[in-house]
């Protein structure tokens, strides 16, 4: 005959502690290297055992996640350890509940739909994966290097820091990751977050008056694969948040887990960032997407035209990639509404005609004939310059400045391919990508500056 007795299990023959038991499994399971040290202090080391029941430890665990978790990754694991240190026990069940005092007298706790909601894992965007990521010169770069640790999360080039302007791709980029990893590496596991949805979970965490709140959150982002963070310049000046992602990063990058952040700058930019934090951002592989040429938008508005079966001519597609705007989503949104226009008016096809109304609100076009000629012009009348000296080979650091000012303005303002904006100037395209970079991050650090560039453009229109 066999009856529990507070926490002894007692038969005719034997009398068993099952603190004991327990106590001993969980040193095999600290020394097998398979479970990192993060891992056994969230999972393994708060739980308590309750009882025997037939060949199974009974372990109480504080909440239904921690349970779901516990089931899918460290089942196997603990009844191989039990069954080790003690050859009756052959498996083990968990129940929720936070001590085993409490679960002889309380039922075990029922699924809601809020709790389960929670350990679902990520969704990322079936659209943004990398095969309709277009490349182009200004984010070639960037795109190996995503693809890179899609392909080997956790291998030399963690963390991966991705910045650039707004609409140019960084998300697409970060789901195009979480999309791969999901479709070749499903047993990984991935989260993304923004930097917004990071923070409030810390503020939650320590708001929060449950004991094992701290340690749920925690095991959240540290027990993860991949840690994927959007917008990370958010984390600037929020103290309590940095400390949680030094320390977070710091466990993931230990146990050679990757680790993806996104910003509109790069770390040296970003204010109020705590040093020991952009050291390790700086550590890893920064890569930058830059502002995409006439050619690259084109591609852009193409793909995206052709994914969604769009009847678009040629024509419309070159006249929206020449806005005045280097943000893909809202080009993109442009198409969508010419698209929309035709629909209403019972085209079968977008015309430009139809374009033009459809965007004459939102895409201010300058009739009046640009050229080339017509910017440097433009660029030498506000720099005080003659023509000969800004097309000259002179490198001095204020018209090296003036005539990258040039090729900016003629890249964005003209559909001009890169090879013939630099032959203008006696340059190769890649010196006119360079230029273009360059402008458009002195525009984002220097306000005086960008304003001197949007003057000229307003000059070059006339206005």
């Amino acid at each position: 005959m066999e009856k529990f007795l507070g926490q002894e299990y007692i038969t005719s023959e034997n009398k068993v502690d099952i603190n004991e038991i327990w106590n001993n499994a969980k040193e095999l399971i600290a020394n097998d290297k398979k479970v990192t040290a993060i891992s056994y202090d969230v999972w393994i080391k708060t739980l308590e055992p309750v009882e025997i029941k037939g060949n199974a430890l009974v372990l109480a665990t504080p909440s239904l996640s921690s349970k779901k978790y516990l089931l899918k990754n460290y089942k196997s694991k603990i009844a191989s350890c039990l069954n080790q240190a003690y050859s009756s026990i052959t498996d083990v069940e968990f129940v929720i509940g936070t001590s085993a005092e409490e679960l002889r007298d309380e039922p075990e706790a029922e699924e809601t739909e809020e709790e389960s909601s929670e350990i679902t894992s990520y969704s990322f965007n079936p659209k943004y994966t990398f095969d309709s990521f277009v490349v182009g010169p200004s984010n070639q770069f960037v795109a190996a290097a995503a693809k890179a640790v899609a392909e080997n999360p956790g291998g030399k080039f963690n963390p991966l820091f991705i910045y650039g302007g707004v609409g140019l791709g960084k998300t697409h980029l970060l789901h195009a990751v979480g999309n791969y990893v999901t479709e070749h590496s499903p047993k990984l596991k991935v989260v993304y977050v923004t930097c917004e949805k990071f923070m409030n979970d810390v503020i939650a965490a320590i708001r929060d008056s449950r004991k094992n709140a701290t340690a749920e959150f925690r095991a959240k982002y540290r027990t993860t694969d991949i840690l994927i963070i959007d917008d990370i310049e958010f984390l600037a000046g929020k103290n309590s948040t940095q400390t949680e992602f030094f320390n977070t990063f710091n466990d993931l990058k230990d146990a050679n887990k990757q680790i993806i952040v996104s910003s509109d700058r790069p770390p040296k930019d970003i204010p109020n960032l705590e040093e020991r934090i952009r050291t390790r951002l700086e550590g890893g592989l920064l890569a930058d997407i830059g502002i995409p040429d006439i050619e690259t938008k084109i591609a852009i508005l193409s793909k995206k035209a052709q994914i969604e079966h769009y009847n678009v001519s040629r024509d419309v597609i070159e006249y929206i990639a020449g806005a005045d705007t280097t943000n893909i989503r809202t080009l993109e949104g442009m198409l969508s509404r010419a698209v929309f226009y035709a629909g209403i008016t019972n085209s079968s096809i977008v015309t430009l005609d139809i374009a033009r109304e459809a965007l004459k609100d939102i895409l201010v076009q300058d009739e009046s004939e640009i050229d080339a000629g017509r910017i440097i012009e433009s660029v030498c009348k506000f720099y005080n310059l003659k023509k000969d000296e800004l097309l000259a080979r002179k490198r001095t650091k204020e018209i090296a400045q003036c005539r990258q000012v040039a090729m900016y303005l003629i890249s964005e303002m003209l559909s001009m391919p890169l090879e013939s904006v630099g032959n203008i100037f006696g340059k190769n395209h890649a010196t006119v990508i360079y230029a273009k970079n360059k402008i458009a991050e002195d525009m984002a650090k220097n306000k005086k500056f960008a304003t001197e560039v949007n003057d000229i453009r307003q000059m070059v229109k006339g206005k």
